[in-house]
């Protein structure tokens, strides 16, 4: 089975093909391609959703006749097209399903809308044996939340973020301390580069027995210190202490989710960390430290996979018409707010 899959829900334009064989539990990447708006984006301190919509429109046509070449694949040879049809900015999400739609009018074959939450907690499932039910922590610029995956279309909503998105947090800390979009990476790398302590910075909820999150006050926080004036040297303790901050909110939540899918199943089962803040290195290695003291087996994509792709889109097209879903409406419009409870 062969699915081409298109993703455009924000600011990166992205065409992958992936193939699963019949008797293989995991699939391949025939070819995938992505560009991204991030420079474009820069200028203005985020993503700006008209000129993203605009970029995704010129360069979708042209992406996609390069990742069918690099393929060596004709399109008659694709089994069904996937597009994300949400959560994301509305603009894109037209631009990507529309496209996809056509395709999949002109081949008479299946047209997939996918969840892009969705995407990024199947897609470990493509190169892993991860078996159902299993846990994720999904942070990204969008979204945080911590969900039991019953099944490919089941998910059980734990706890999410009460204000900011984690990724969202990092992007504005950073331009707090002067910096620019995206933040993440620039967190990261101040934080290592931090030599002392000097900042205390406050774990929102952490203490509340349930399992969200809240980050707005972490920024704030973070605000007021820069007010006060800040040495560049500072700002390398400050990031660190604010990174710092996020591990420990997301351990002590993490924790609790597994000992509540523990509970339930009766079983330690496996925890998948997806999401565009799954590629931080050191959020990660203390994600994973936590599950194999637990005994939980621990799954992260590769990096390129945390953050959005096609490639994620297009497995989880795989998976929807390998249980099934092949008769999908044209008339399906995108949905910016698209909740994994209403599948």
């Amino acid at each position: 089975m062969i699915v081409l899959g298109i993703e455009t829900s924000c600011d990166e334009t992205s065409v992958s093909i992936v193939e699963k064989n019949r008797n293989s539990l995991g699939g391949k990447v025939l070819s995938e391609s992505t560009l991204s708006q991030i420079n474009k984006h820069k200028v203005f301190g985020g993503v700006v959703p008209e000129l993203a919509s605009r970029e995704h429109s010129n360069v979708l046509h042209s992406l996609v006749k390069h990742t069918l070449k690099k393929s060596k694949l004709n399109l008659c040879k694709i089994d069904g097209f996937a597009a994300t049809t949400g959560p994301g900015l509305l603009g894109g999400l037209l631009v990507g399903s529309n496209y996809a739609k056509g395709l999949a009018l002109s081949q008479n074959k299946p047209f997939i809308p996918v969840n892009h939450l969705q995407g990024h907690i199947l897609v470990s499932r493509m190169k892993e044996n991860v078996n159902f039910p299993f846990l994720c922590l999904l942070a990204s610029g969008g979204h945080t939340q911590i969900l039991i995956a019953d099944n490919f279309n089941k998910f059980k909503l734990l706890g999410e973020t009460i204000d900011d998105a984690l990724g969202e947090a990092f992007d504005k800390t950073a331009k707090v301390l002067g910096y620019s979009y995206p933040g993440g990476p620039i967190i990261e790398k101040l934080a290592l580069r931090a030599k002392k302590k000097s900042f205390s910075l406050p774990r929102p909820l952490i203490k509340e027995k349930n399992c969200n999150f809240s980050f707005s006050g972490l920024k704030t926080s973070v605000r007021r210190i820069v007010e006060k004036g800040i040495s560049q040297s500072s700002k390398k303790e400050l990031a660190h202490e604010f990174q710092n901050s996020v591990v420990d909110c997301l351990m002590v939540k993490t924790e609790r989710a597994l000992k509540i899918f523990k509970k339930k199943y009766n079983q330690n089962g496996s925890l998948v960390f997806s999401g565009g803040v799954a590629s931080n290195k050191f959020i990660k290695s203390k994600i994973s430290k936590l599950c194999f003291n637990l005994g939980v087996k621990f799954f992260v994509p590769d990096s390129k996979l945390c953050v959005d792709n096609a490639t994620m889109i297009a497995w989880t097209g795989i998976e929807k018409l390998c249980n099934g879903e092949k008769n999908h409406s044209l008339k399906i419009t995108p949905k910016p707010r698209w909740d994994l409870s209403n599948l």
